[in-house]
């Protein structure tokens, strides 16, 4: 069984054209997606460059992570302004994944209530201190967001494993754990990394 993403070693080249293409993609995230948000009621940006966000994601290296997390906290800034301007309760989250950097993002729901906060199943019973010194950059200030530890998990559900060439009692063996989804499907989780969801502080 392979693990839900597969780091890779061939050598990436272009480095200055990568941090090109890192501004211009900055720039696009800008402004969120108003239209898909008023038909789903959320609406998210993800850095979708290649080589990286492909079928079979290759993370980039930490100090380019830095770059990306530095534009995704600018449009944090800006997509906040623009849903205050609305006037209508939201929930913005940046979700930093480590090591899975290229999975990260930034996505806004809309809530029946001012302060509300969305809850999500992942959110990790582990207790863990953000990591401000590893993603500390000149770029962003993080201590400015609160941050909920979230599991990146590899998942397969139960019903799904008579399809599978391995059972449930493998899984098991193998340091999986048994689960309960909100829907009430169970199915079986292999911890692989961390999420961290921030919010920013409000005075």
């Amino acid at each position: 069984m392979s693990n839900y993403y597969i780091p890779k070693r061939r050598k990436i080249r272009g480095w200055k054209r990568r941090i090109k293409q890192i501004d211009t993609w900055g720039g696009w995230i800008q402004e969120p997606d108003l239209g898909y948000y008023e038909r789903r009621n959320f609406t998210y940006e993800r850095c979708t460059l290649h080589p990286f966000y492909m079928l079979e994601k290759r993370h980039p290296p930490l100090w380019f992570y830095k770059l990306i997390i530095a534009k995704f906290v600018s449009a944090y800034y800006n997509w906040d302004a623009v849903f205050k301007e609305r006037g209508e309760p939201y929930d913005l989250i940046l979700w930093l994944y480590d090591p899975a950097f290229i999975r990260s993002e930034i996505i806004c729901y809309k809530i029946d209530e001012e302060g509300e906060r969305i809850r999500f199943s992942w959110e990790s019973e582990l207790s863990k201190s953000f990591p401000y010194k590893r993603f500390e950059f000149k770029a962003y200030n993080l201590k400015a967001f609160d941050w909920i530890l979230a599991d990146e998990e590899n998942i397969h559900f139960e019903s799904e494993l008579e399809d599978e060439d391995f059972t449930d009692e493998d899984l098991l063996r193998d340091g999986w754990v048994k689960k309960v989804h909100s829907g009430g499907e169970l199915y079986y989780a292999q911890r692989i990394g961390d999420l961290w969801m921030g919010r920013l502080k409000r005075s």
